[in-house]
């Protein structure tokens, strides 16, 4: 596909935008946001160690270690309690057999799937770029540069044109591969909402919002959802064997200062995502308009090939597909204005050159 093409590598490879902002939202900077989430929870120097216990009769060590990997609990029934009447801090307090149980398992994984997540929000991008085949740093080699004398641009115009023809029409499936890739940028968002409120035990969707209209409840009444969802101090359960042979239960308290930045990660995560998605869903909005209208293609390449002249872009937008538009289009966001014009130019030429020859060719009537 790129033999056409050989006479145009006559300077070093351009580095091709073959992607939009919505991709670079996702594999950039959600990406960054994700993967820096996940460094500040490990970052003791910020948070100090993930959890305390405390106990006067056990070891320490061997007390944090059992609580952070089998999890801490609270008790709901005591989070609006007033603190100080049989409640220690929010959630914990005196709990028997029926009393609800909410355990918070979380926390040691939060590195771990912040990173997965991270990894998720690059997956469209990867996959576009390996669909994509270096198609367009390959058309581009010095084809972007103003600075080469005119008839080297009009050589390489000539060979650009030369492959758009033997090529017409053969870019839909091009084109479709990069509309599914911003379709899954989309699935990805909102994917990992429901990833997320799946991970912190179904509290994620409303976090946002229920963050938002704490401070106008009713102070008598109202529980934060930050303490609520990650808790500061919460309860766990050490059961050893006494020096009779029978089994003595340790009641102790935790203090789990990597949810202090875990709320704070959770709450600007919970803004991005809503954020992204509603970009993401308003840009495939405006993708499937591009699909749908022709006259809207040929006001998009109006504006972005405005040196062609109308006439050229005319001809262009009558002649190419879908596929070919937006090979086309494309191009422009890579290359000098006034080089784009003179690319459309040249294509329109052969565009017509080829209409022609076709006007010329006598018909063959079977005998």
């Amino acid at each position: 596909m790129f033999k056409y093409l050989a006479a145009a590598k006559v300077l070093k490879k351009h580095n091709a935008q073959v992607d939009n902002a919505v991709f670079h939202l996702h594999y950039r900077v959600t990406f960054v946001v994700f993967v820096i989430s996940g460094a500040l929870v490990t970052a003791k120097e910020f948070i100090g160690a993930p959890i305390q216990c405390i106990s006067k009769s056990l070891p320490t060590n061997v007390l944090n270690t059992f609580c952070f990997i089998m999890s801490t609990f609270s008790v709901p029934r005591h989070w609006d309690k007033p603190l100080g009447e049989g409640v220690a801090y929010p959630g914990v307090g005196t709990h028997d057999e029926e009393d609800e149980i909410v355990y918070h398992a979380y926390y040691q994984w939060v590195p771990f799937v912040l990173v997965l997540q991270a990894v998720m929000f690059y997956v469209p991008r990867y996959l576009w770029k390996n669909m994509e085949g270096g198609l367009f740093t390959t058309i581009l080699a010095g084809l972007d540069k103003l600075t080469l004398d005119e008839s080297a641009r009009q050589k390489q115009h000539k060979v650009l044109s030369q492959y758009m023809m033997r090529h017409l029409h053969m870019h839909m499936n091009w084109a479709i591969r990069f509309f599914v890739c911003e379709a899954l940028c989309l699935v990805v968002a909102v994917g990992n909402i429901y990833f997320t409120d799946l991970f912190l035990g179904g509290t994620f969707m409303k976090y946002g919002t229920e963050v938002i209209n704490f401070p106008d409840m009713d102070p008598e009444n109202r529980v934060d959802p930050m303490t609520r969802i990650f808790p500061r101090v919460t309860k766990c359960t050490f059961r050893k064997f006494g020096s009779s042979g029978t089994i003595e239960t340790h009641d102790t308290m935790c203090v789990l200062a990597v949810n202090i930045i875990n709320e704070k990660i959770y709450i600007f995560i919970w803004f991005w995502l809503v954020c992204l998605t509603a970009i993401t869903a308003v840009w495939l909005l405006y993708r499937l308009m591009v699909i749908a209208s022709s006259d809207l293609r040929f006001r998009l390449l109006q504006v972005r090939g405005r040196w062609a002249g109308r006439p050229n872009l005319d001809l262009i937008a009558k002649k190419c597909n879908l596929g070919d538009w937006f090979l086309i289009y494309h191009l422009g966001r890579n290359m000098e204005p006034m080089v784009y014009g003179e690319f459309l130019k040249e294509f329109a030429k052969e565009l017509e050159n080829s209409v022609s020859t076709l006007e010329r060719k006598p018909m063959l009537v079977g005998s």
